[in-house]
């Protein structure tokens, strides 16, 4: 990404699509441009368009819940409306990659059991 725009005070969802990118990578390979992102002015607006998005995108929001960049839990308390959703969508969209997830390890568990029979 082009990290010019990311000073550029108008630029405000480059400054999200940069922030999201750096977060889904979960490293920093710009430290002071991803602080950037957020000390324009309008940190309000890139927040909530990162959690909007997060709502959207599980690998997104699994990748919010687990980074080490951001703290998601200093975030949602800001936006009162995002984390009623947040907390809503908990079981709808966890459930069905729980789901998947319970499916591969039973999968790979046969698999084990199997070759441990031989």
């Amino acid at each position: 990404m082009y990290l010019q725009k990311v000073y550029d005070p108008a630029a405000s969802m480059y400054r999200v699509r940069y922030a999201i990118a750096t977060i889904l990578r979960d490293r920093v390979v710009n430290e002071g441009a991803f602080k950037c992102c957020f000390e324009m002015g309008d940190e309000d607006k890139v927040i909530r368009a990162i959690l909007r998005r997060g709502l959207k995108n599980p690998r997104l929001r699994s990748a919010l819940e687990k980074s080490h960049l951001v703290n998601i839990t200093h975030w949602l308390p800001r936006f009162p409306d995002l984390a009623e959703a947040y907390f809503a969508t908990d079981e709808q969209a966890f459930g069905s990659v729980d789901n998947r997830t319970e499916r591969k390890n039973g999968i790979n568990s046969k698999r084990t059991h199997r070759l441990q029979r031989r």
